[in-house]
């Protein structure tokens, strides 16, 4: 009996040290990544989202010692990019790194076959960017009431850069809906750069895009910012107006998010996860984000997912 009660102890130690190191490994304690990372991303080099992904790729490699290589894979309106991470093995070596305003938008609009909720591993969120501005060319008009008569008078003439399933697509959404204008709506290209070609070689009328993107030709006096879609004025944007503040119901941020192929090891996930909160938080690339005008704002697999999927639901409704 002794000896029977002897087993069952080892046993039970043995099981037990096991759990700890399942444990352990479940907490992040996974050797990776042992070699190159690909974050593809479905913009051209120069945007906003290039511009957030290699701060912190340059972080995530002084972290894991190991390159975190940026691919700028356009296409689709993002979906190529989207599915090309889909269909990669889900080994921890291939990551999407996108924003919510186009990701979320497609679903909602069913633009995409399938759900950036759902049809991942999500890992992260790591900066915010509420700057979206919609310019017009100062010789243009200098404000925003001055636009409104003007397609008030002239229904469907005044030009606006849209691209389907995405940002630009809602907020000429809600710049019809609440200032009863209809806009003239043209697919001139995808990335920021492109529509700011388009823009400059006035194809164009009116351009929604973040302030890093024009900020340049602003200084100079080339543009107008007749609104910023956020709730109130950004810390070093306090001389543009909101759309709020001006009567329009116009808000829209833009959340920079950390996929992987679905079914991605959890223990990846989870290192990967602790490393982004990490960079979030370092001084260094927070005062690099307020280059830019945008925040840290970190959220973890859970909570990303959560509020994505609430987000869709909102879209769905204002879209139907």
């Amino acid at each position: 009996m002794k000896k029977i009660l002897s087993c069952l102890m080892l046993a039970g130690l043995f099981l037990t040290g096991c759990k700890k190191e399942v444990g352990n490994q479940a907490q992040g304690d996974v050797k990776w990544p042992t070699k190159a990372v690909t974050v593809t991303l479905p913009y051209n080099a120069g945007g906003d989202t290039d511009t957030y992904a290699r701060l912190m790729s340059r972080k995530l490699e002084e972290k894991f010692g190991q390159p975190f290589v940026i691919v700028n894979m356009t296409g689709g309106s993002g979906i190529v990019a989207a599915k090309t991470i889909m269909a990669a093995k889900p080994d921890g070596y291939n990551i999407l790194f996108n924003h919510t305003g186009a990701s979320l938008v497609q679903e909602a609009t069913k633009t995409a076959d399938f759900s950036y909720t759902d049809d991942f591993t999500n890992v992260a969120t790591i900066a915010q960017d509420n700057t979206y501005v919609l310019v017009a060319k100062s010789n243009k008009w200098k404000n925003l009431e001055k636009m409104i008569t003007e397609a008030k008078a002239n229904p469907g003439k005044v030009r606006y850069s849209q691209v389907f399933g995405s940002v630009t697509h809602y907020v000429a959404s809600k710049i019809e809906s609440t200032m009863g204008i209809e806009l003239n709506k043209l697919d001139v290209g995808v990335g920021a750069a492109e529509r700011l070609a388009a823009f400059m070689g006035d194809q164009i009328d009116l351009l929604a895009v973040n302030y890093i993107n024009i900020k340049d030709y602003v200084e100079k006096g080339d543009f107008t910012i007749l609104g910023v879609c956020a709730e109130e004025r950004n810390p070093g944007m306090e001389n543009f107006p909101t759309f709020k503040e001006q009567g329009y119901d116009i808000v829209s941020s833009k959340n920079y998010e950390i996929k992987f192929p679905k079914g991605t090891d959890s223990a990846i996930v989870a290192k990967l996860s602790t490393a982004i909160k990490e960079v979030s938080e370092e001084n260094d690339f927070k005062e690099q984000l307020a280059k830019y005008y945008a925040i840290p704002f970190y959220r973890d697999a859970e909570t990303t997912s959560k509020e994505d999927k609430e987000e869709v639901e909102r879209l769905r409704e204002y879209f139907k």
